[in-house]
């Protein structure tokens, strides 16, 4: 009893568990999680629509967004990708939460936006290629370990054309 109540108590090795897969597919928490995104207290999960519009305003000045091909992974409810469509940018966005992306189909249809949304796991799964840009907003590269870092940005290479940026 004493050396599992020890292991228990233990705390783990950084980057030793991966939960964000649960995180955002287990159904109650998926639905927590997107009530995080969309909420305009707190930056929790996303920044206030404010501080993304300024982000995609400055991206649009150094990248220019019109015409361009963009993939933006971890696009969670869309709230860059729909930004990125409106700029006049060819915007697919990848996500593992099928929560989150119901809610951006559903945005991008209310906008009239064509957007293309894959669930995926960008880690692991197929993903489409033929881009001037991808993005990987937020925290996402940080809660990475080392070789999940080296992986994505390997498998983001093969996404880029030549001359490709990301951002």
């Amino acid at each position: 009893m004493y050396e599992l109540l020890r292991d228990i108590s233990r705390r783990p090795e950084p980057f030793s568990r991966y939960t964000a897969m649960e995180l955002w597919t287990r159904p109650h928490l998926a639905r927590q999680m997107l009530s995080y995104h969309l909420n305009q207290e707190t930056e929790l999960a996303s920044r206030r629509f404010e501080t993304i519009d300024q982000i995609v305003n400055w991206t649009d000045s150094q990248l220019g967004l019109s015409d361009k091909r963009i993939c933006d992974l971890g696009c969670g409810p869309g709230l860059y990708t729909q930004r990125f469509a409106a700029r006049g940018a060819d915007v697919t966005g990848v996500d593992f939460s099928a929560h989150s992306l119901d809610y951006a189909r559903l945005k991008a249809v209310e906008d009239k936006q064509s957007i293309r949304y894959l669930e995926a796991d960008y880690l692991s799964d197929e993903l489409p290629g033929g881009f001037d840009i991808v993005t990987l907003i937020y925290t996402d590269y940080s809660v990475l370990s080392p070789s999940q870092r080296a992986r994505l940005l390997g498998r983001i290479g093969k996404m880029l054309n030549p001359g490709g940026r990301l951002d």
